[in-house]
């Protein structure tokens, strides 16, 4: 029973860190947390996990195949800021298809100590689950210090992107619906410091264009917060909600994604 349990805990704390590394090493806590310059920054994590334990209507055993690997980094230079973040899961059972979703981004900060700088980013996403086959975008903006103490950061970011997005149709046509929308793309984030021991980061994004082959708006809100505990000095306990809503989904699927995940950390 004790080692079960010790491989239950192993388990669990590894596919946290793997799953969470990507939400704490977040774009917004990697610049927001120092003023210091000329470092490189990046984790990297991964979780392999596969059973055959489950069965189904039939009686049938169930075999289970799951994978989640992230990767980032980032250069803080004296007057710019470079940085990785990427994400990749893999999922597969006996009875169902295969669902995998992954992401990268990229983005520069430049003149990023001062209250408006400027922004340039690029990312490439898929997620089979929905039916996105694929999203490409690219842009930049302005970003804006609202207020900025040794605790706590409030920061306002305001541009415009190119979009290409292509969806696989759900039944069995397999239609392919390709999009491509220049977009506002705006959001506001935060870091605080609510004590000692507890630290909040979020950030809420809002994008919307014009669809001229639809001849509608789309929008989209999306929200990231995550909560980090510090128990001890090597101990901690994460939180991490992430949400998204959009009006007009490009196929007819869900306007609403959420997750919420809870983790601990250990620092050595």
């Amino acid at each position: 029973m004790c080692l079960k349990y010790l491989l239950s805990t192993y388990l669990f704390v590894l596919c946290s860190l793997c799953s969470l590394q990507a939400q704490i090493l977040n774009v917004e806590k990697v610049r927001l947390s120092s003023d210091s310059a000329n470092y490189f920054l990046g984790s990297a994590g991964v979780a392999f996990n596969a059973n055959n334990r489950s069965i189904n209507d039939d009686g049938e055993t169930v075999s289970f195949v799951g994978l989640t690997a992230n990767a980032d980094f980032g250069y803080i230079s004296e007057l710019h800021s470079f940085l990785l973040v990427s994400q990749f899961n893999y999922t597969a059972t006996s009875d169902d298809p295969i669902n995998s979703t992954g992401y990268g981004h990229f983005r520069i900060n430049f003149l990023r100590n001062r209250q408006l700088s400027y922004e340039t980013f690029a990312q490439v996403q898929y997620d089979q689950g929905r039916g996105m086959e694929s999203r490409w975008l690219s842009g930049g903006g302005l970003r804006f210090r609202l207020n900025k103490t040794e605790k706590n950061s409030v920061y306002v970011g305001v541009g415009a992107m190119y979009e290409q997005e292509i969806w696989n149709y759900p039944g069995p046509s397999e239609i392919l619906l390709t999009t491509r929308i220049w977009k506002s793309s705006n959001y506001i984030s935060g870091r605080f410091q609510l004590n000692d021991h507890i630290n909040l980061n979020l950030i809420t994004y809002y994008q919307t264009g014009y669809d001229f082959e639809a001849d509608y708006f789309r929008h989209r809100i999306s929200g990231d917060l995550n909560l980090l505990i510090n128990v001890t000095s090597k101990l901690s306990l994460t939180t991490t909600v992430f949400g998204m809503y959009e009006n007009r989904p490009v196929v007819p699927i869900s306007k609403v994604v959420y997750s919420i995940t809870n983790g601990i950390i250990v620092s050595f």
